[in-house]
């Protein structure tokens, strides 16, 4: 037991060290000299964006139609992605009671050996032969 209280206080000493060292890296890291410049441009770039900002509120302000316009649309096309995002995953969650996505796999019209035959009958279908085709060639 009397080893216990001198294991912890090791264990103690050796985190600090650790922490010791990880903050001379990170210090160490931050005095490099590019840092200094980027966060002085990152502020720079700031001040650019909140008067970006400003004169597309006042623009806003003068004419709201085209944006409200613009809303509108955004806010539609977010609708949509998420309506067409539920109905896929409406869609891809299938009941296991459920026969109905591969019945019409097993009908005997549904089989390759007859996807020849039923894709003439598409075809003649949609083309028939007796609709009469005429083309005038005229100068």
């Amino acid at each position: 037991m009397n080893n216990a209280p001198d294991d912890l206080e090791r264990d103690v000493e050796a985190s600090r060290g650790r922490l010791d060292r990880t903050l001379a890296d990170l210090q160490a890291r931050l005095n490099q000299p590019g840092i200094p410049r980027d966060l002085a441009d990152l502020r720079r770039s700031g001040q650019a964006a909140g008067k970006t900002v400003e004169r597309l509120v006042d623009e806003v302000r003068i004419n709201p139609v085209p944006a409200l316009l613009i809303a509108a649309g955004f806010g539609l096309l977010v609708y949509e992605a998420f309506r067409t995002a539920a109905d896929r995953r409406r869609l891809a969650i299938v009941p296991s009671g459920s026969t109905g996505a591969t019945t019409d796999r097993h009908l005997p019209e549904n089989h390759p050996d007859r996807m020849h035959a039923r894709l003439d009958d598409a075809l003649e279908e949609s083309f028939p032969g007796s609709d009469p085709v005429s083309v005038r060639i005229t100068k």
